[in-house]
């Protein structure tokens, strides 16, 4: 089971377990952040002035004692933002109602900026954690100092240090006091923290923080962005998804709709919105008509007569090859186990294509100002993303920011940025800033949707009726091979693969000599751009592999949950680890 837990190292400060810490003065009021690789200063504040750190992480308190902690996560109804914000408020003793979170625009300061996969909570929560400890250490031993006692006589609770009757704001500690503190890796990793029962906040009916602007209506998402002077436009979208051209534009019958402008095929040297028109008008509702009136001619390639069955097809052809694709686990005597099997079972699953369909369709305002690029939309991967709207733009990353917004909804979709870039050609085209909107037709035609798949499962057994070998082939779209294949670790074979298109198919089950196939469907690469969809490959993966143990347990004569206890062994590699997998197979079994 330890083989496909991939997670890549998301943020610069993942290497934060390497780098000092440090609390330093930064204006008013005072920054949390880890230094940069080989930064030396004396004074943490110094350090802080100089930039020389990586503020990830890092957190603001003021003269007025508010903690803002910046979020680099995509906010889209999970409260990611409140969640980091109580894990570093609960170690710091903050005043919930003293906590503020900003969801920062793009920046290479921020390192890797990315939400998904369920990530964001699990690997910020120590680093978090450990920076709350130190500062809340830092504010006591300086409020000791102010208050004219021991540090070890002193507790914080509620933004404020105490000492018997007497006690002090972390709001006075920081106008009055120096709090800069200077820690090494290894001592804010020592950082001691309170225990699970002492938590205030973490684990507790905490006040959502972005709860209140979503009732009110003072939240804004990419969809409401506008800016003095902005045009509006939807697409035409082609035939296929990659491979057309547009041939002709007929847009006579549009030119009678009040408030169009024009209809241009837009050039993108970065190829990802290939064969593609836009349609401007002054109004959205003006765009959407004058689109339906604008006729279009498009040269395709084949990929526009290949149907989701040719897909399946073409994946069942590349399971039947044994040397194709990926051997993710191979361990040894999997194919003398099933030579030497007293009775086979095998089966073949198949899954469809699933949109996203998220609430709030793909949106995004372009436009150029003091020389640079600003892209409003709602994002969940802006570091992937910002390369290829450089590219498009012929400009250098530094020229481009992307602007943060609520998401209304995500799903995975929205890691996929794509829907910028035809936003960004557009304004540059034009001279002026563009909002394009996608309706819910024309974002259902342009998702990234989650590929179909098709799986086969193989079962060994003895003459006893026990498990001897289990192989699991999965074939599908792979999202991480078409737009992040750096993320594609390889399997025992030497063959890269797309953790997020195999997950789930190692299972926690002891099913003997083991072996778990990924292969990639190039045909549905070609035809469209597969995406990430919430659970990724165990949404198909497991579900197949909980099917067919129950087809397994169906064809012994056996009890399926008493099949399934019994190769819950905990035995191998499904003995579990900590401190993510604590128990393993015998935690599920309990």
């Amino acid at each position: 089971m330890g083989g496909l837990r991939f997670a890549p190292n998301l943020d610069a400060p993942a290497s934060a377990a390497r780098r000092d810490f440090l609390i330093g003065a930064a204006g008013a009021g005072f920054v949390l952040a880890f230094a940069r690789p080989g930064s030396v200063f004396a004074d943490p504040a110094a350090a802080i002035a100089a930039s020389a750190y990586e503020p990830n992480l890092w957190c603001r308190i003021d003269a007025e004692g508010i903690v803002t902690v910046n979020i680099i996560r995509a906010e889209m109804g999970q409260h990611v933002g409140t969640a980091l914000a109580r894990i570093l408020a609960d170690e710091l003793e903050a005043d919930w109602a003293d906590v503020r979170i900003d969801h920062v625009d793009s920046d290479p300061k921020w390192g890797l900026m990315v939400t998904g996969g369920s990530w964001s909570v699990w690997q910020s929560f120590p680093l978090l954690s450990q920076a709350g400890a130190a500062a809340r250490t830092a504010l006591i031993e300086e409020g000791a100092k102010l208050l004219g006692v021991a540090p070890s006589a002193c507790t914080a609770r509620a933004s404020t240090v105490s000492a018997g009757s007497r006690s002090i704001r972390y709001a006075e500690i920081v106008r009055r006091g120096n709090p800069s503190r200077h820690y090494s890796a290894d001592e804010l990793k020592a950082m001691p923290l309170k225990p699970a029962s002492e938590r205030r906040l973490v684990g507790r009916d905490t006040q959502a923080l972005d709860v209140p602007d979503k009732t009110d209506g003072k939240a804004i998402y990419g969809i409401d962005a506008r800016v003095e002077g902005m045009l509006y436009a939807r697409p035409k979208l082609p035939p296929t998804r990659n491979g057309s051209k547009v041939l002709s534009i007929d847009d006579a019958a549009a030119k009678t709709i009040p408030g169009y402008h024009r209809a241009l095929a837009l050039d993108d040297p970065s190829g990802t919105v290939p064969g593609w028109v836009m349609v401007f008008a002054d109004s959205y509702a003006a765009a959407i008509r004058a689109a339906d009136q604008v006729q279009v001619r498009w040269d395709s390639d084949d990929t526009a007569q290949v149907s989701e069955q040719h897909i399946l097809d073409h994946g069942a052809k590349l399971i039947a090859d044994p040397d194709a694709g990926a051997r993710v686990f191979d361990d040894a005597g999997v194919d003398a186990a099933f030579a030497q099997a007293a009775s086979l079972l095998e089966h073949t699953y198949t899954t469809a294509s699933v949109l996203h369909f998220q609430l709030e369709p793909v949106n995004a305002l372009a436009f150029q100002k003091d020389g640079r690029w600003e892209i409003h939309t709602g994002n969940q991967w802006q570091s992937l993303i910002l390369p290829t709207l450089a590219k498009a733009l012929g400009v250098g990353e530094d020229a481009v920011v992307m602007r943060t917004y609520l998401l209304g909804g995500g799903f995975g979709r929205r890691l996929n940025g794509d829907y910028a870039v035809p936003a960004a050609l557009a304004a540059k085209a034009l001279g002026r800033p563009v909002k394009m909107v996608l309706t819910r037709a024309d974002d259902a035609r342009f998702d990234s949707f989650r590929s179909p798949s098709i799986q086969r499962l193989r079962m060994a057994f003895d003459t006893a009726g026990a498990v001897t070998a289990m192989q699991h082939d999965a074939c599908a779209g792979w999202p991480t091979e078409v737009m992040v294949p750096a993320f594609m670790p390889k399997g025992v074979n030497g063959v890269a693969y797309d953790p997020f298109a195999i997950a789930g198919a190692d299972s926690w089950y002891g099913v003997g000599a083991q072996r778990v196939r990924a292969l990639s469907n190039d045909l549905a690469n070609r035809a469209f751009r597969p995406g990430w969809l919430r659970s990724v490959g165990p949404g198909w993966t497991n579900w197949a592999s909980e099917c067919f143990i129950d087809e397994a347990a169906h064809a012994l004569g056996v009890d399926p949950v008493a099949f399934r206890l019994r190769l819950l062994d905990g035995k191998g590699r499904n003995a579990g680890s900590a401190p993510n997998a604590v128990g393993g197979a015998l935690r599920l079994a309990r």
